[in-house]
């Protein structure tokens, strides 16, 4: 029975101006190198349906696979956009990265398809919303700590498997982290990410400015699971108490108190969180990055 929101790939998909063409997968091109396509890849295999997101560089569409009648998430790259040498680096990045990772709270890979116009990445279909959608519809924009912790719970088991393999996201936020139909967490996009030893410093600006931790805000070399810390600690007081810690009318400003971890918990909240909670932000917020606790030593805490 034909899905009623989903469009057949010979057609042309009108909405957006997208047009995915039915196409032979390509044997060969510059982008492919050292990837691993899987076998007999096509695009004739899914139907390509509605919009549902869209990055810098490429749209995301919600499709069916055909042969499975399973839904998946398409991540669809125009390869006229990856003409530039580093938006084509960091697209071959994401993708071998996301190649290696198998993880409950992590978004799945399926497969990779290429065709002449597109890089299609076919991706584990996760159809709750987003974590800052499950905050905009809670009073106050936050949840209770019970329910906070299991989230985060979740977020930290991901991360931890992530820095055990040398991959450092660099871009959690709200928006990158998905609930699937019963509410556990999906981390997603990597595009931002890293695959460098733990311990080697890297001076590369980039993230959303107010989940930055204060190395990268002084554009200092700095190692990445810290700066991913740092971030769940916004995450956390945020999912805790609706509102951002580190916020300015400018960047200079909100730079300014994210260096000197300069936040203040709303007194409408405090009262209401625990000791442990309290603890525990304070740890995320440590300004020095060496003195931040590794996501091992966060689940091992006693607020979980």
């Amino acid at each position: 029975m034909k899905q009623p929101d989903l469009v057949l790939t010979e057609k042309r998909v009108s909405e957006n101006k997208v047009e995915i063409i039915k196409e032979d997968v390509k044997a060969a091109d510059p982008l492919n190198d050292t990837m691993v396509f899987s076998p007999n890849s096509n695009l004739d295999d899914y139907i390509i349906g509605k919009q549902i997101g869209q990055g810098a560089y490429a749209v995301v569409r919600i499709g069916l696979h055909k042969p499975t009648n399973k839904k998946v998430a398409l991540k669809i790259y125009k390869k006229y956009k990856l003409e530039e040498p580093n938006r084509r680096k960091s697209v071959k990045r994401e993708i071998k990265l996301m190649e290696k990772m198998r993880h409950m709270h992590i978004i799945e890979l399926y497969e990779i398809i290429d065709t002449t116009k597109y890089v299609i990445l076919a991706m584990e279909y996760v159809g709750g919303g987003s974590l800052h959608g499950y905050l905009k519809a809670k009073p106050n924009r936050r949840v209770e700590e019970s329910d906070a912790k299991r989230i985060l719970k979740q977020i930290f088991e991901g991360l931890r498997y992530c820095h055990q393999r040398c991959i450092t996201h660099r871009d959690i936020k709200l928006e990158n982290l998905l609930l699937d139909s019963k509410n556990n967490i999906k981390i997603i996009d990597f595009g931002f990410s890293t695959c460098v030893p733990n311990e080697k410093k890297i001076k590369i600006f980039c993230g959303t400015p107010s989940y930055m931790a204060p190395e990268i805000v002084r554009k200092t070399e700095y190692c990445g699971p810290p700066a991913d810390i740092w971030a769940m600690g916004v995450l956390m007081f945020t999912i805790l108490t609706g509102t951002f810690p580190y916020r300015g009318a400018t960047d200079e400003e909100l730079y300014a108190k994210i260096c000197k971890a300069d936040y203040h918990i709303p007194s409408e909240v405090i009262c209401e969180l625990s000791g442990e909670a309290k603890d525990l932000i304070k740890q995320l917020f440590s300004i020095s990055a060496d003195e931040r606790p590794t996501a091992k030593q966060v689940l091992a805490h006693s607020w979980f």
